[in-house]
């Protein structure tokens, strides 16, 4: 399998509250086995340490590691201005329904949401959405709508609930994909 690396030097990855966070420390694993020299750093919510340790976060990513909360001691200032640190690109992964609705409604109401809200940084969405109907579609048209939101394309996967099949956005390798693709348009643009 040709696996397409990450072009920067440096990504953020935010990690929400699904069940499949528990398979972030595998994919932040693969990810560095990838990228031998990226840095990667990651917030979690509060919501995500049902799934996952920051600890074992903090074990495997070799950047910064932060709660995304306001009451985070080791909460970096830079997110104020809509960076973490020096990364290209933002991955929310897994995005929860509740992360993308309080994302396309403006809200600020966490540090990583602030960050996201203010950067013009790319920010690559990888869904983990239950199911839709006319309002979740009219908030992921208002995501849509940023120029520098875009998402992962979507895979087949199996819900945790019911074991059914599923098409979901929770794929890695597609949004590093993405990711690259929107670095470049960056650059092109500089």
């Amino acid at each position: 399998m040709n696996v397409e690396t990450f072009e920067g030097a440096e990504l953020h990855l935010h990690v929400t509250g699904s069940i499949s966070a528990a398979l972030v420390p595998w994919w932040i694993h693969w990810l560095r086995q990838v990228n031998t020299e990226l840095v990667v750093n990651v917030s979690v919510t509060r919501s995500a340490t049902r799934f996952v340790t920051v600890k074992s976060l903090r074990h495997l990513a070799n950047g910064q590691v932060w709660t995304d909360s306001w009451d985070e001691p080791d909460l970096p200032q830079q997110v104020n201005y809509g960076k973490s640190g020096e990364s290209t690109c933002f991955l929310i992964f897994p995005a929860t329904l509740d992360t993308l609705m309080r994302l396309a409604q403006g809200r600020a109401d966490s540090p990583a949401l602030m960050m996201f809200q203010v950067t013009d940084r790319p920010i690559v969405i990888a869904d983990t959405l239950p199911g839709s109907n006319d309002i979740v579609e009219n908030h992921l048209r208002t995501l849509r709508q940023r120029s520098n939101i875009a998402f992962a394309p979507r895979t087949t996967g199996v819900r945790a609930g019911d074991r059914s099949p599923a098409e979901l956005g929770f794929n890695l390798p597609g949004a590093v994909s993405v990711a690259n693709d929107m670095v470049r348009k960056g650059r092109a643009h500089e």
